[in-house]
Parts: C-alpha cells; structure tokens; sequence
C-alpha cells in the first residue's frame, strides 16, 4: 500500500535513528571519563562495590603516608641519640684519660671542663629534638601511628623514661673527674660564706683531718671553700681543719665505692672515720661502738662525746673505684640508650614492611577497582564504530524512507 498522509517507514527510521543517541551518548561518556559506570544507572551494584573499594585504597594510601611519617619521626629521634652516644663515648675516653699518672690538677681541671661541656649538649639535644613540633627525646613521647585502612591498626612509637633523656636523666652529671665541684653558695644562719670567711660555733673537741675521703652531693664534691676558716668559740679548744653541719635528710653521702647514705642533723669528720648523727634509717651502716677507743686515741675526743647513735662507715677507696663509679654510670647511659635505637630501629623496620605490604595491597585492590569501574577502550571504540555505522545505516534508510510519497504524485500525473 501507498500512502501520503502517514509514512511508516520514515516513522520507523526515525524511531531507530532515536534509539542510537542513548548508547551514542553512554560510549561518548565512558570514553570521555575513562569510567564505564558514571552513575547508579550505570550498574548499581558495580558502583557501591567500587566505591567500597576505593574507600579501601584511600585509607591505604593514606596508611602508607603515615608509616613514612613514622619511620622520619624514627629516624630523627634515631640520629639524636646516635649523637648522644657519640659524645658519651668521648665522655668515657675522658674518664679513661684522667686516670693517666702525667694528668695534673690543672689538666683533670680541664678534662672535668669537657665532660661539663658534653653534658651541656647532651640535655640540649633531649630538650630541642622534635618533629613537627612533636618533643622527641622529652620522656614522654608516645604516639600512635595508623598504617592501615580500618580503625586499629596502628604501630606504636614509644620513647618514655621517667627520668628523661638529658644528661641529669642518665646519671651522667654525677661523672666527676677532678674533684672540683664544690659546694656551691654555703651559708651559715643565712649569711653567705665566702673566702675568708670565720665560722665560729661551739664544739666539744678538736676534730682530726682524714685523707682520701669523698663526699658527694647530687654527683658532686663536697668540700669546704678555699680560706673558710673553722674556729671554736669554745675556751681552750684548738683551731680544726673541716667540719660541716647539716640541717637537711636529703643528702646523699657517696664513698668511693658509690654506697648511698641518708645524712642527718649533723656530720663530723673525723680522723680516718666518718661519724654522725643520724634522723633516718641509713645503709651500710654499723655502729662505732668497739671502734670508739681508737677513735678516742686518735683524736683525743672523750668516748661518751659520741652517743648511743654513732655510726662508723667505709674508709675511702682509692682512685681506680671512683673510676668504676663513673664508668659504671657512663656504660649504664650508653646501655639504656642503645636499648632505646634498637626499639627505634626495630620500629623502622616494621614500618618498611608494613609499606611494601599495603603497597602490594593498594596494587590488586586498584586492580580489582579497575576492572569493575574503568572503561575498557578497545570495546568501547568498537561499540562506538558499530553505532556509528548503524547511524550512518539509518539515516540513509531515513532519507529513502522520506522519498516514498513522492511515489503517488508519480500516479497523478
């Protein structure tokens, strides 16, 4: 049949002409993003998958960026304390060296000037190390680094010490060379002692000198000042070569071996002894009783001066157990910290393969994301040339289609 008013096959034509534009335009756009599902239309299913998948990745990668953070937190605190260690071993060397039988006063001076001096840098490094802000070397760091996509997984960084990493923190103020710490701004009744200064005060008996002995307060020398002179008030009894009076229970008293005592309300220093009075319990301790005789026949002080509380302790060693003392302090520093950067190396380990292994997790996860998500081009320039031929198919089909009523004015003529 032939007809003018109403003419199918254009109608049809057109209708498939139409029905190319919605693939023509879904190709256009996944070539055009490189994604083949662009929308929820797309494929729903597809879609909450990949963006499961790339919520995984994102908290990988990030996760990998963290690690990296740990591991440079690591490195810093690391080369800090390798630092440390350096100058603890010069420290040591200087010990060593000042056991040297050529080594005046002046050059144990010196010696003991250069320990001062390392742990000067020593507290300086532990007190100005950081990252980003972050103290490193303070005692307190603590933190937690999240390499992974999901809550928890975490690897920890911990440089905590209660006694912190400066040079008081590891003991190492108390290392004493030369003996020439003294005590610093002594008083009595609240004036300042100087040199020359005269102390006078009431005392039972002439008190005997003792040779060898050390004491120590917080590391250092005890001893009186140069030109302090120590009188008697008291009618008749002699000049006396060093006394000292305490009025505190928070001293220690370290003789050369590095035995600890709590030191009473007052402290005599008798000829080749040691004896006080003590307010606390001390260690080492033992009491003077069968020793008071020879006391008294050494220093000509009256038994029954000493009281049912006397205590008689060590005589001083000599010069080689001062320096176990204080190599014992430096190689008990060089042993916490080497502890310390084989924790911090073990931890940088663990960071580098907890990158290699979200590294090679992030690669198939990617994988996985690709082929669900990203457009495959080689069959969607395929697709593209088929729609185009179609196209092209049907708009001359269109065209012919459109010439068919022209037929029946053929008949009217």
């Amino acid at each position: 049949m032939l007809f003018v008013s109403t003419n199918l096959s254009s109608l049809t034509a057109q209708r498939m002409l139409s029905n190319l534009n919605t693939p023509f335009n879904q190709t256009f756009q996944r070539l055009a993003s490189g994604y083949q599902i662009n929308s929820a239309a797309d494929d729903a299913a597809g879609l909450q998958i990949s963006n499961r998948l790339t919520s995984q990745i994102n908290g990988i990668n990030q996760g990998i960026r963290n690690a990296n953070d740990g591991i440079s937190l690591s490195q810093i605190a690391e080369g800090a304390l390798d630092e440390m260690t350096t100058a603890i071993q010069r420290m040591r060397t200087l010990v060593i060296q000042s056991r040297s039988g050529i080594n005046s006063q002046q050059d144990r001076t010196a010696l003991q000037n250069e320990i001062r001096q390392i742990n000067k840098e020593i507290t300086r490094i532990a007190e100005t190390t950081s990252f980003a802000g972050i103290p490193l070397l303070d005692g307190r760091l603590n933190r937690d680094f999240l390499v992974g996509a999901n809550a928890g997984e975490n690897i920890n960084v911990n440089l905590e010490r209660d006694e912190g990493w400066t040079a008081e923190g590891l003991r190492l103020s108390e290392v004493v060379v030369d003996g020439s710490d003294g005590v610093n701004n002594p008083t009595q009744n609240g004036s300042p002692i100087t040199p020359g200064y005269v102390i006078q005060a009431p005392f039972p008996a002439v008190l005997g000198t003792i040779s060898g002995l050390e004491v120590r307060i917080n590391g250092n020398e005890f001893r009186p000042m140069p030109d302090v002179v120590f009188s008697s008030t008291d009618p008749g009894v002699n000049a006396f070569n060093f006394a000292v009076a305490m009025q505190s229970t928070d001293i220690s008293l370290v003789i050369a071996q590095g035995d600890n005592f709590s030191l009473g309300d007052q402290l005599f220093l008798l000829a080749g002894s040691i004896e006080f009075r003590i307010s606390g319990v001390a260690t080492d301790e033992a009491t003077a009783q069968a020793n008071r005789a020879l006391i008294s026949s050494l220093t000509g002080i009256p038994e029954s001066f000493f009281g049912e509380q006397a205590y008689n302790l060590f005589p001083p060693e000599d010069e080689d157990s001062i320096t176990q003392f204080n190599l014992k302090i430096i190689d008990e520093a060089l042993s916490t910290i080497d502890s310390a950067r084989a924790k911090l190396g073990a931890t940088q380990n663990r960071f580098q393969a907890t990158i290699r292994n979200l590294s090679n997790i992030s690669e198939n996860v990617s994988a996985a994301r690709s082929r669900i998500r990203d457009t495959d081009y080689a069959k969607e320039t395929a697709e593209l040339t088929r729609l185009q031929i179609l196209q092209q198919a049907s708009t001359t089909v269109l065209s012919q289609a459109n010439q068919r009523p022209q037929a029946a004015l053929a008949l009217l003529q």
